[in-house]
């Protein structure tokens, strides 16, 4: 339970985050010509913008509760469990950003994260495996083999 907990943390740390973030940086704007002033122009409107730093504090959050995860976790079970975070993160997009998300993309985005889901699920029950032969050959007190 308290797996799932932090892995729902993660995911919607990053979801909100990432929003708040593009919400602030189109208020910011891009700048057309590069040069010295310009990039410190556009570097004190970004630390300044209020949509920024919220975006920037969660996104910090999510990336210090993601290393937690991963202390405590295997990759390839992390991973595709956050991978929510991409369906989410579409659905926020349209609803909070009013962004235009065509048929193509939605079902590229569930494929994706369909795709994430298999593979890490079948990663998982491979460790869960490797893992109860490890046991069994420390209860025989057998070392495995190598595998060539």
């Amino acid at each position: 339970m308290k797996n799932f907990v932090l892995l729902s943390l993660v995911v919607v740390l990053q979801v909100i985050g990432n929003v708040l973030l593009s919400r602030g940086m189109r208020q910011v704007g891009g700048s057309e010509a590069i040069s010295g002033s310009t990039i410190v122009s556009f570097g004190l409107r970004t630390v300044s913008n209020p949509w920024v730093l919220a975006g920037v504090a969660l996104l910090i959050g999510f990336f210090v509760l993601y290393l937690a995860a991963l202390s405590r976790l295997e990759l390839s079970f992390v991973l595709p469990m956050t991978a929510a975070a991409y369906v989410l993160t579409a659905l926020f997009a349209w609803l909070i950003l009013h962004e235009t998300i065509s048929p193509a993309r939605w079902a590229g985005t569930f494929a994706v994260t369909l795709g994430i889901l298999l593979v890490g699920s079948s990663e998982h029950r491979a460790a869960k495996r490797r893992g109860e032969a490890q046991a069994i050959n420390l209860e025989q007190g057998t070392e495995p083999r190598a595998a060539d």
